[in-house]
């Protein structure tokens, strides 16, 4: 019997390899992404960026993003980010607790390396320079000696820096899925991207 079945299984190997082989000789590659070609992309974060404070999401962390591919293995683009969530911020003494609001915004220019091994699929990992804004607001009263205590402030902004390491899957020769992780908007997102040029 188990010489049955690996006889079997050797024909089915032997039969899958032949017919790949016919198909991939009278298969000519496209390649999809290349130089010159402008991309728009939208991603959901999946990981968000608060997930170790314990913050509750009130709308999933959103990013925008258009590319330009410089060359067949570089390109520049820019990213915008939002995030919103609920925060709780217990006392030392554990005598009260705090609510807040967190709204984050966040603009980048990213600079990415592309590693494009077959037509329709797309490594890529890269870094960004940007800014990001945050605006909190208390739930639970006006700001006083607590927030100072804990530097809590109702916005700053701050300069920005970051990487990211992706892939995009080409399911049309203008229609993308992609997946990446990095420093922005949150730790991981997915979403859809479409060719503009």
């Amino acid at each position: 019997m188990k010489n049955t079945l690996f006889l079997l299984s050797a024909v089915v190997v032997i039969l899958m390899n032949t017919q790949t082989a016919v198909e991939a000789q009278s298969y000519r590659p496209t390649r999809i992404f290349k130089h010159g070609q402008a991309d728009i992309r939208i991603g959901v974060g999946v990981l968000p960026t608060y997930a170790k404070a314990n913050a509750r999401t009130a709308v999933l962390p959103v990013s925008a993003c258009l590319d330009w591919m410089l060359s067949n293995q570089l390109s520049l683009g820019f990213s915008a980010g939002y995030s919103r969530y609920g925060m709780s911020k217990v006392s030392a003494g554990k005598e009260f607790i705090r609510d807040y609001t967190n709204q984050t915004f966040q603009f980048a220019g990213r600079f990415a390396a592309h590693f494009t091994r077959t037509d329709n699929l797309d490594i890529y990992g890269g870094i960004e320079l940007g800014a990001e804004h945050i605006r909190i607001q208390s739930e639970s009263g006006p700001f006083g000696d607590f927030e100072h205590l804990y530097g809590i402030r109702p916005q700053r902004s701050h300069l920005r820096y970051g990487a990211c390491l992706g892939l995009r899957y080409a399911v049309t020769p203008k229609t993308t899925i992609f997946g990446e992780v990095g420093t922005g908007i949150a730790l991981a997102q997915v979403g859809v991207g479409k060719r503009l040029r």
